[in-house]
């Protein structure tokens, strides 16, 4: 589509976020001073109820100056069409493409008193635009995290990662272990609001409880199920996988936090930094039991694989599609990763970390969290810097583009993309938790977050730098 910033003198130009897929604006202005919000499907009325009280809330009253007409028909998923004239007209498949569209209609109402006379439509270039929070390290409370939902719905984000437990803490409330759960924590009420809020605003929401790795907290209070010690390497965080009742232990965790999430269906099981990967033949336990159970050639790394589809399938079970981080994924050799397992890409950092190529090989399913653009880690720690829209655009950032190798090889999926690249997430990790306030992270990822939905949405983006900074500036923040 034409750049906004050229939009001839005098006409309004389209201003929202992400921008459509196409956008043919004819001059002349939808300015009502009042709108009735119309539908004959049964299904959009929920939408169409949500999108008068927005409209009040600008300003808009209820009334017949103009009709908004919510209309079923061709698009599917998230995919819109939409008219404006003298009245609008909004074409949808399903709620969440009405609800897609009527942002569109709110940003421009918000960002010029007006929308554009034209035809938009607009689909999205990947299925999954995601945003990862760490509440584990850091609590952040339940009303801010709805007000981050709605932030995160209004630009496009359709996928919540929930990161409940981490080394430092374990930030929701447990009925089956509360001799875990931190003295700061989301309670059990508090997260069904959260989840509530979520499917409300077309969120899938991902509870994300890592293991067998990253269980330091729950494991102080349950020290019979750690990994052994092994000669000076760190092991009072990681989960003794070659315990039975320790793998018992993971699994009722999950099943004493999935009720809280009835309509989530994924879940990320965590599989990284379980041990120091580079080092995982100097740990006695793990040598011992991957040699006994899988051959004398077998190494930790067949374990841990054999963990995670155990995992799996026990997430399977309760109705969860899994996933998992990829540095640990791979990399066996007696023990194959489950096929339908999710990779969730954030790094490959190490040189024996497998490549890209390897999960496209098998045509395993991807979630794209490009660590080098989408980390923002408190405190700047381990080598991180804070994301910013001017770092995205300036790598020509799309959904494909995964980080590079050691040596910069680049890992690329051009478009367009296959299925198994079901989409991208930008993330908070909380490593440095003081290190700013929740107010302050919600401002932090603002921009670097909305370049990231921008660019996700359209595989890249039609506009420039400076006119996607120009209308982030004037559609402004959710209300």
């Amino acid at each position: 589509m034409t750049d906004p910033t050229d939009a001839e003198a005098g006409g309004l130009e389209w201003l929202a976020l992400p921008q459509p897929t196409t956008a043919a604006l004819t001059g002349g202005e939808w300015r009502p001073s009042s709108v009735l919000v119309a539908t004959d499907v049964p299904e959009f009325a929920a939408e169409a109820a949500r999108l008068e009280r927005e409209l009040v809330a600008l300003g808009i009253p209820r009334g017949d100056g103009a009709v908004i007409r919510l209309r079923t028909g061709e698009p599917i998923g998230e995919a819109f069409r939409l008219t404006v004239g003298d009245d609008i007209e909004v074409v949808a498949g399903a709620p969440v493409g009405v609800f897609r569209a009527t942002r569109q209609l709110l940003h421009n109402l918000r960002a010029q008193g007006a929308v554009p006379h034209g035809r938009v439509q607009s689909a999205p270039a990947v299925e999954e635009r995601g945003f990862h929070l760490d509440a584990a390290r850091k609590y952040f409370p339940a009303d801010w995290m709805v007000d981050l939902l709605h932030a995160l719905a209004d630009v496009g984000i359709n996928s919540f990662q929930w990161h409940l437990s981490e080394n430092e803490g374990f930030r929701i409330g447990s009925d089956a272990f509360p001799e875990i759960v931190s003295a700061q924590h989301v309670t059990r009420d508090e997260a069904r609001r959260v989840a509530d809020a979520a499917a409300d605003l077309h969120i899938d929401l991902v509870p994300s409880l890592d293991m067998p790795g990253h269980l330091r907290h729950a494991l102080a209070a349950h020290p019979e199920f750690r990994l052994a010690a092994a000669g000076g390497l760190e092991t009072d965080h990681g989960l003794d996988i070659a315990n039975e009742d320790a793998v018992r232990f993971a699994q009722a965790l999950i099943d004493d936090i999935a009720p809280l999430f009835p309509r989530s269906t994924s879940w990320n099981l965590g599989g990284d930094e379980f041990v120091d990967f580079a080092r995982i033949h100097e740990y006695p336990a793990l040598v011992t039991a991957a040699r006994e159970r899988y051959g004398a050639d077998a190494t930790g790394f067949d374990l841990l694989t054999a963990f995670v589809n155990r995992i799996s399938a026990h997430l399977r079970s309760r109705g969860f599609d899994p996933r998992v981080w990829n540095d640990g994924m791979l990399r066996s050799s007696a023990v194959e990763l489950d096929c339908e397992t999710v990779l969730t890409w954030w790094t490959n950092w190490h040189a024996e970390m497998r490549p890209l190529a390897d999960a496209i090989a098998s045509a395993r399913g991807l979630v794209n969290f490009n660590d080098s653009l989408f980390y923002y880690v408190l405190g700047e720690k381990a080598g991180y810097e804070y994301p910013t829209s001017e770092r995205i655009w300036g790598a020509d950032w799309h959904p494909g583009l995964f980080p590079s190798l050691p040596g910069g090889v680049v890992q690329e999926i051009p478009a367009p993309y296959p299925a198994q690249l079901i989409g991208v997430a930008f993330s908070v990790w909380s490593d440095a938790e003081e290190a700013q306030t929740p107010q302050e992270v919600a401002a932090g990822i603002r921009r670097p977050l909305r370049a990231m939905a921008e660019r996700a949405w359209n595989g890249g983006s039609s506009v420039t730098h400076d006119a996607f900074c120009t209308i982030d500036v004037q559609i402004g923040l959710y209300a």
